[in-house]
């Protein structure tokens, strides 16, 4: 590696540690300011393995910014001190003087896809992170609608639970009302101390069988083939159990438990479950979820657009002082917030889809940087 290449290399890395070090710990102080065990719990065995759980979902927006900081810094002190100048007066290209940052640039943005597409720094689980007790509501197209007045995560069990169970006309089937259900993923839902109502339906009536395993079907005396078919509103069998399991359906809580928590505060393998595996894959409330993926998809690139396009904007002739530079770059800025606002926007309300809103703003700026470059040349 020749010297200059050598140094450049030197003075971006400690440029952009510095910034990343300096926006951890700006994040931190603020974390630890409204509440310290959100940083520091208060069972812990190591504080840098905490510091470390605490800033890793932050890091695939975090080293983009420093990329960019860190390449607008070096090309500014550069220009400043009329280095940039003697390196071009001896014909050295742009592309070769750079070439081991972007060698390390791709290094670390192979490294950022890796961040936000692991499930290190939540709790390696399947499922969003425990908050306590809450209410859950899940609904399963126009055939079911679960209510629990509370739900614990960790041992996947709901208290004061009502269950409603329709036909394909969106008549009543049967009512389950019990204290308490648990989930298990493999046996599905057991219910425990509550009531069985059952409806007429064309098949009969619904009624648990008697060792609290499965429903049987009655035959209805008020419904015979032939017949026009009248439902109830009415349910036409009550019947009290102590468990009551195997209803004919396993319906997972974690995936409505996932679409209860903001996009944001779900990992790359949680959003991938609930995409492939919630019923209704086409509805439009996924969007915001299909959006997130699609987002962290491109924190891996998001990091090398970030630094070609600080070194682009730091080299070009646009910025021939550290004034014109912070001017350019703040604008640069608001413009990309700009667009990634309305075709996030725009993919939410599903005008366009959310793999074309997550990639507008990053391909309008490798479109700047393109121009910028054509216009230094």
């Amino acid at each position: 590696m020749k010297t200059i290449d050598q140094y450049i290399l030197k003075e971006w890395l400690v440029l952009f540690f510095g910034c990343l070090i300096f926006l951890i710990s700006f994040l931190c102080i603020f974390s630890i300011a409204e509440d310290i065990t959100n940083v520091f719990p208060k069972e812990t065995d190591s504080i840098f393995i905490d510091l470390v759980h605490w800033s890793w979902p932050y890091l695939p927006w975090l080293l983009p910014i420093s990329a960019l900081f860190s390449s607008l810094f070096l090309t500014g002190f550069l220009k400043k001190s009329g280095e940039w100048t003697a390196i071009q007066s001896v014909g050295i290209s742009t592309v070769w003087c750079f070439r081991s940052v972007l060698f390390f640039g791709l290094i670390i943005s192979y490294t950022s896809w890796l961040v936000s597409s692991s499930a290190i720094g939540d709790d390696h689980s399947i499922y969003a992170k425990s908050h306590g007790l809450k209410p859950l509501t899940m609904k399963i197209g126009k055939d079911r609608m679960w209510y629990f007045s509370s739900f614990d995560e960790s041992k996947m069990e709901g208290h004061n639970v009502q269950l409603f169970h329709y036909d394909k006309a969106g008549r009543d089937v049967f009512r389950v009302w019990a204290e308490k259900a648990s989930w298990f993923p493999e046996q599905g839902w057991t219910f425990y101390k509550g009531k069985f109502l059952g409806f007429r339906t064309k098949k009969g009536i619904p009624a648990p069988n008697k060792d609290g395993c499965g429903i049987n079907w009655k035959p209805s005396s008020l419904f015979e083939l032939g017949e026009v078919f009248k439902d109830s509103k009415s349910p036409l069998l009550r019947k009290e159990f102590d468990v009551f399991k195997d209803i004919g359906f396993n319906d997972n809580p974690s995936l409505h438990m996932l679409l209860g928590e903001k996009p944001k505060k779900l990992s790359f393998n949680q959003l991938n479950f609930l995409l492939q595996e919630y019923p209704n894959k086409e509805t439009i409330f996924l969007n915001p979820h299909r959006l997130r993926r699609a987002q962290l998809i491109w924190s891996g690139p998001a990091f090398l657009i970030a630094l070609l396009g600080g070194l682009t904007l730091g080299t070009s002739r646009l910025s021939t002082s550290l004034g014109k530079l912070g001017g350019l770059t703040i604008f640069a800025a608001l413009l990309f917030y700009v667009v990634r606002t309305l075709s996030d926007s725009l993919a939410e309300v599903g005008i366009i889809s959310p793999t074309l809103g997550a990639s507008v703003p990053y391909l309008s700026a490798l479109l700047a940087i393109f121009l910028l470059a054509r216009l230094r040349s």
